[in-house]
């Protein structure tokens, strides 16, 4: 076989290939013996049809294509070795001239991963705060600690207070319009706590100071933008009945709580204390080294030069359309476009917002890809070790067991090492930028 490389335009390379005759005629013979071993002509024993009877039944360019295809596989893995291609799909295969006793000619395009251009490493600056924890925060965490381990009590001497866990019972009363009658939907029952945040203040104020027994009707007005059109924008009524009202007992400061919060001995409140502002401190370390990772590889990526084939964008696309469909029929039961027309989105909007979110994933990753190749990044059988060590440790399981079977998963075994060498990149990046710490107010982590 020769090639000849025709053209190049950005990251599409165009090859003439040529296949010797003898070459074509040897595959066409082959593919004649193996066409004739599968079918079944009356009046002949499988394996000893004419050819000719072959050529008359299924026609000379089936055998031809067929000769081609076994010859295919080969001619392309030796033209992107010459050629020294990374490619990022399948190349076209046009067919130009194929007869026997004639050179057989084709044209490949293939589509090769980009050029990346990046900007010098050294260069880009990124601020990272430092990790402070005051006092009040770490008296904050304590208290949020105790509340979410609290017992509940049944309150029976007095009215509902805005700390308390009630009960209720309810109806839903969509009022009527000049197109629908009133809906009345229910009973249904729900616990609220009322120091969650989500809850409405309309709600909170309407029971608070009420007792068992009490019927408590709020209006609640529903915001434009709700999912279920039929509600948008409109004023509905909830008629509530306290059914149970509890109050919150926070666990005593012992040992006995500190061993189950920490899931180590403690020896006093003090030393509780220190050791739940280390993990605050330790938390808000993690998040600001990820938040200057997360800025040093946005900023690589806005100032590196590529052209991010359309190919690769509609491939992500159409993975996270795919994701997204599962994700909703699991949760909600329906399909992703019943999902689309009850939030009021149209195909159009939602295309256009997965297409820009996939635009951003796929130039991030041929970044990375570029950086992990320009420092050498390698992913060895020990980074799955020491990887597989720590999903062990959390799940409480045996680590040999869980890389035995992650080289068993191939899907698993590529998606875990293209993480770990995306951690590996991000890592090594860090090393070479500068960083800039800076003091700034944290927004300090949840309790848990």
């Amino acid at each position: 076989m020769r090639s000849e490389l025709i053209s190049q335009e950005k990251n599409i390379v165009t090859i003439k290939a040529e296949f010797e005759e003898k070459e074509f005629a040897k595959n066409v013979q082959k593919a004649v013996n193996e066409l004739s071993s599968k079918v079944s002509v009356p009046g002949f024993r499988k394996g000893h049809t004419p050819r000719k009877i072959l050529e008359m039944r299924f026609g000379k360019q089936a055998l031809y294509a067929e000769a081609l295809e076994t010859m295919l596989p080969e001619a392309i893995d030796s033209i992107v070795k010459d050629y020294e291609m990374d490619l990022i799909g399948e190349p076209d295969v046009k067919i130009d001239k194929m007869e026997e006793g004639a050179p057989v000619e084709i044209t490949l395009t293939f589509e090769t991963t980009p050029e990346v251009v990046l900007p010098e490493l050294s260069e880009i600056t990124v601020d990272r705060t430092i990790p402070q924890v005051d006092e009040k925060t770490v008296d904050e965490t304590i208290e949020e600690i105790r509340t979410r381990n609290a017992a509940l009590s049944p309150v029976t001497d007095r009215p509902i207070e805005g700390k308390d866990v009630v009960d209720i019972e309810y109806y839903t009363v969509v009022p009527a319009s000049e197109e629908t009658e009133e809906e009345r939907h229910g009973p249904d029952t729900a616990p609220l706590d009322l120091v969650d945040g989500n809850i409405r203040r309309e709600i909170l104020d309407a029971l608070v100071g009420k007792n068992i027994g009490d019927v408590v009707p709020v209006d609640v007005d529903i915001q434009e933008d709700y999912p279920e059109q039929n509600l948008a924008g409109k004023s509905i009524r909830y008629e509530m009945t306290v059914k149970d009202v509890k109050e919150k007992i926070p666990p005593e400061m012992n040992s006995e709580f500190f061993k189950k919060i920490l899931q180590q001995e403690c020896e006093d409140s003090a030393a509780f204390r220190e050791e739940v502002k280390k993990r605050i401190l330790e938390r808000v370390t993690a998040e600001n080294q990820s938040q200057a990772e997360y800025s040093a590889v946005e900023k690589v990526t806005e100032l590196a030069q590529l052209d991010v084939p359309e190919s690769l964008i509609a491939r992500q696309a159409e993975a996270m359309k795919k994701e997204d469909a599962e994700r909703i029929e699991k949760s909600k039961n329906m399909t992703l476009e019943e999902f689309l027309e009850e939030a009021g989105t149209t195909q159009e909007e939602y295309g256009e917002n997965i297409r820009k979110q996939a635009e951003g994933i796929v130039r991030r990753s041929l970044v990375l890809d570029k950086i992990a190749e320009k420092l050498g990044i390698t992913v060895e059988r020990e980074d799955f070790a020491v990887e597989m060590s720590k999903l062990a440790a959390t799940y409480q399981i045996d680590a040999d067991r869980l890389v035995n079977s992650l080289f068993k998963d191939e899907k698993r075994l590529i998606e875990t090492a293209n993480s770990i060498k995306y951690k590996k990149t991000v890592k090594a990046l860090m090393d070479i930028i500068q960083i800039n710490d800076t003091e700034k107010p944290q927004v300090v982590p949840s309790a848990e």
